[in-house]
């Protein structure tokens, strides 16, 4: 709101990342998109030609590249247009719930092991009741695959992988990260992040994902922070919870075993955002689990 009354008139938006997803087929391109953008609305002064060959002396996909800024010109010009193309005409075929349940299981076996995928399983094929299912499969999957770092050195190694095949020459990348026993707190109460490089984390990450079997055992060094226990304690909690719904549930207690199934969604964030919805989710927890606990006593005493 500040910039469009900065600007008024003259402020024009798009999606570019829906934009370079949608005519590119990878989000990567949006920032060449913008750049064509601007470059068309008279903020760039370097002529048309001199850009062109900029892109081909860095040499890094050059014509996808070339095509993003010619793209970002014509969104400038067809500002409509251009958002109907960003807007994708394929639908995608929703997925079954068993669909979700392999979707969930295969991530399980990347982020740590078959052995995890199958613990998954064996607690979601446990359940009937198609609503309570998926309600398990979402909730106990989000509890399971917490981000450590493990976790976000395996997904960096994915990204890179990503911009290598995106792009051609040496790729150097920079990493801002807060490591728990390495961030500074900030004024606001969270760990601030730092920029790290290649010549540290290129050789740290490959290491780190490799790694990731020590995950939740006694020779995990990360695994004694703060978090990372409230993490554990989270999975060991669901668990029991779990077992609770399926001992007392029923028609009656439907809507509350759903909603404790599901509460780990609500548990989103790093740090100190991560335990406060903790503990917002902790006093939720209660109130369903006496939801279900009275509902339970009701039932016995009219039996």
């Amino acid at each position: 709101l500040a910039l469009q009354a900065r600007m008024q008139d003259r402020l024009r938006t798009f999606d570019a990342t829906a934009l370079a997803e949608a005519v590119l087929g990878d989000s990567i391109y949006s920032n060449m998109i913008v750049f064509g953008a601007a470059w068309q609305a008279g903020a760039v002064p370097v002529g048309h030609d001199a850009i062109l060959r900029a892109i081909e002396l860095n040499g890094a996909a050059v014509e996808r590249n070339k095509r993003a800024f010619e793209i970002g010109r014509w969104a400038m010009v067809e500002p409509e247009t251009a958002a109907r193309a960003a807007t994708s005409n394929v639908v995608e075929k929703p997925k079954t719930l068993q669909e979700k349940i392999d979707f969930r299981a295969d991530h399980l076996t990347a982020y740590q092991s078959e052995r995890l995928a199958r613990r998954y399983r064996a607690m979601v094929d446990r359940i009937d009741d198609p609503r309570l299912r998926e309600a398990v499969a979402k909730g106990y999957h989000k509890v399971l695959a917490y981000k450590d770092e493990y976790e976000v050195a395996r997904l960096h190694l994915e990204t890179r992988a990503k911009a290598e095949a995106a792009f051609e020459g040496e790729l150097k990348l920079t990493y801002h990260l807060a490591p728990p026993m390495l961030a500074r707190t900030g004024p606001d109460g969270r760990p601030r992040k730092r920029a790290f490089g290649e010549a540290l984390l290129g050789k740290a990450f490959p290491l780190l994902a490799r790694l990731k079997g020590l995950r939740g055992t006694p020779f995990d060094p990360f695994g004694y922070t703060a978090e990372r226990r409230m993490e554990r304690a989270l999975i060991d909690r669901y668990e029991a919870d779990i077992e609770q719904i399926l001992t007392r549930y029923d028609p009656g207690t439907a809507d509350a075993a759903v909603a404790l199934a599901e509460l780990p969604l609500q548990i989103r964030g790093f740090g100190p955002v991560k335990e406060a919805n903790a503990r917002a989710a902790e006093a939720r927890r209660e109130e369903l689990l006496a939801a279900l606990k009275s509902s339970g006593t009701v039932k016995a005493a009219a039996e």
